[in-house]
């Protein structure tokens, strides 16, 4: 091969490279933690666990999921609700407003609440206990307690809507 025809090789991948990463859309998790799945199935064995704000790399899509790329260069599935496109800022014209927020509180806005919201409620409904909606968050499914469900349900692939 020819010094001239391998610098044009060299010269195309790169173009194709470059390309690449421009269509490449950044996905930023909008749920307080979801994982990375080996397959686009919400039973596939998790590869990756990421929490509220990380961004992932999306490189495909297919029946909402998207394939993705953590920041770890961990790739896998993700669904399309724990995720959303393009980054989000925060500008304050007030040196005195909070710019940054945590992973609870980037969870609480995505459900429509924030921690004034929440003590509000709590402070109207004293008789109530929050300890069970605590227990709740709590709770782990495996991927084959979730299968089984599925299965048993004729969900998704096993025969019901997706």
């Amino acid at each position: 091969m020819s010094k001239t025809s391998r610098f044009k090789l060299l010269f195309i991948g790169l173009a194709v490279v470059c390309v690449a990463l421009l269509l490449a859309e950044t996905l930023i998790v909008k749920v307080k933690t979801t994982y990375v799945r080996k397959e686009p199935k919400f039973y596939s064995p998790p590869v990756a666990t990421l929490s509220a704000g990380e961004s992932v790399t999306q490189i495909s899509s297919q029946a909402g999921w998207f394939k993705v790329r953590t920041s770890k260069g961990v790739e896998g599935w993700i669904h399309s609700q724990a995720v959303q496109a393009g980054k989000f800022t925060v500008a304050a014209m007030d040196k005195s407003l909070k710019t940054s927020a945590t992973a609870d509180e980037v969870a609480l806005a995505g459900k429509g609440f924030n921690k004034q919201v929440e003590d509000e409620y709590k402070s109207r409904n004293r008789g109530m206990s929050f300890g069970e909606v605590d227990r709740m968050l709590r709770i782990k499914v495996t991927s084959d307690e979730l299968r089984r469900f599925l299965m048993d349900g004729k969900l998704a692939e096993f025969g019901g809507a997706r």
